[in-house]
């Protein structure tokens, strides 16, 4: 855990996705010594977080709604943990992310996320119950409910939000790495 952890922060790794077009489990690929659930909720410590909930079929928090997206999840695990806490949500499939990238992201009043990439995000401190979402919804749509600052991606960043879908993806992860 990181030596800056936040008490008031609480990590969210969405790993509820079926993995088709990867053929296997994508939080179980092995990328530099670590699967990609372990980097991701490394990545979450390092941020701030002081606790880290997977969301998924073998996570702490299982999806509810299997098959409804990660809008979905999120939105019901906010829900379900019922807290005061602030959220930063990422996908298992985005390995290059840095802790710096979620950083910027934190703190906020209202909810964060970059202009182009919806995730990761971050959901502040207060109801989360608010939104009463309808039965589709999209990661947009939860969080302009959420009153979004949309930030820029720093163009020399912009590999770090590629998600890894295929096995070609991620056959080329570390060659394309700026």
């Amino acid at each position: 855990m990181s030596e800056h952890a936040n008490s008031d922060l609480v990590g969210l790794i969405l790993a509820g996705g079926q993995s088709r077009r990867m053929g296997r489990d994508k939080a179980a690929l092995d990328w530099r010594g670590q699967s990609l659930l372990e980097r991701a909720r490394t990545c979450l410590q390092a941020a701030g977080c002081s606790t880290v909930h997977v969301l998924g079929p073998d996570g702490s928090l299982p999806d509810r709604r299997t098959g409804c997206g990660p809008a979905h999840a999120l939105y019901d695990a906010m829900n379900t943990l019922n807290t005061k806490r602030a959220f930063l949500a990422l996908p298992v499939d985005m390995p290059r992310l840095e802790p710096s990238d979620l950083t910027a992201l934190v703190g906020a009043q209202r909810a964060r996320a970059y202009r182009d990439h919806p995730l990761p995000a971050f959901f502040p401190a207060r109801l989360h119950s608010k939104f009463e979402p309808p039965e589709h919804f999209s990661m947009r749509m939860l969080l302009e409910a959420y009153e979004v600052d949309w930030i820029d991606t720093d163009p020399s960043r912009t590999d770090h939000f590629a998600n890894i879908n295929t096995p070609e993806d991620f056959a080329a992860l570390d060659k394309t790495l700026n």
